[in-house]
């Protein structure tokens, strides 16, 4: 299941943040995928790592009225996490990815967070159609 996949993703993205040497924790947060889902994973994880200093700059022009450096990290990582699906998995609709992304912050961040979540990567996903 997609959903246990970005979960993965996520969970290795924010431990990276105090352990960033510990590359074998992302193969145990995979372990109960299936292969389909664990390529999806494997792929997603590229893409954020590929995008991260776009997806940050993104994130700070889009979270008007709020530094960087003052976000939660698990926020930053969520947003990386869906900025990362909306460019390189275009088969997946922008609700989907968006309402995913949400669960995840929804499961792991603060309870303003979904809101705050949902709107940067709404406008994200509008700045891609008109860009």
């Amino acid at each position: 299941m997609r959903s246990l996949a970005r979960e993965a993703v996520f969970k290795f993205l924010f431990s990276q943040l105090f352990n960033p040497d510990d590359e074998g924790l992302f193969t145990v947060l995979c372990k109960d995928l299936d292969d389909k889902d664990k390529d999806f994973a494997n792929q997603l994880l590229t893409a954020v790592n590929n995008g991260k200093e776009k997806f940050l700059i993104e994130i700070e022009r889009l979270s008007i009225g709020y530094k960087l450096n003052r976000l939660y990290n698990v926020d930053k990582c969520v947003l990386m996490l869906g900025m990362a699906e909306l460019d390189n998995f275009p088969d997946t609709p922008v609700a989907v990815v968006i309402n995913e992304t949400v669960n995840v912050a929804g499961k792991y961040s603060t309870e303003n967070s979904t809101s705050f979540i949902n709107g940067i990567l709404a406008e994200y996903s509008r700045g891609k159609d008109n860009g």
